[in-house]
């Protein structure tokens, strides 16, 4: 993956965000095995997730607490930015019934040869 191409690192990012929202579990875990290796790793100030059923199992989780009821949903901010094989980009959490946004945060990506992401660090801004 050129990781210098702008282009294709937002649409990665818009991707991504777009497991977070996905309703559906099959089409969520198909999107976790699209992205990520199956060694992946997933990190937060609070958690620690290794390998693609670990990684399913925690955007499942997200999505019932903040999706699912209908009261969040998350978006891409079109910034991404990457090279050597690393990708950065902000997203937030926006309230479903007006849109504003309730958290910031952003995500930095380590990807293998092929794409997948084989480190991702997630950090909440607020």
């Amino acid at each position: 993956m050129n990781t210098t191409d702008t282009g294709i690192l937002n649409a990665l990012a818009r991707r991504y965000i777009a497991m977070w929202n996905e309703p559906d579990q099959a089409l969520r875990r198909a999107l976790v095995d699209e992205l990520f290796a199956p060694g992946c790793v997933h990190f937060t100030p609070s958690r620690e997730v290794r390998g693609r059923a670990d990684m399913v199992a925690r955007v499942t989780a997200a999505h019932a607490e903040w999706v699912a009821p209908g009261t969040h949903f998350f978006r891409a901010v079109p910034n991404a930015d990457g090279h050597h094989g690393t990708v950065r980009f902000n997203w937030e959490m926006a309230k479903a019934a007006t849109g504003a946004t309730v958290s910031v945060g952003f995500d930095f990506l380590v990807l293998d040869a092929a794409g997948l992401i084989v480190s991702d660090h997630q950090y909440i801004d607020r």
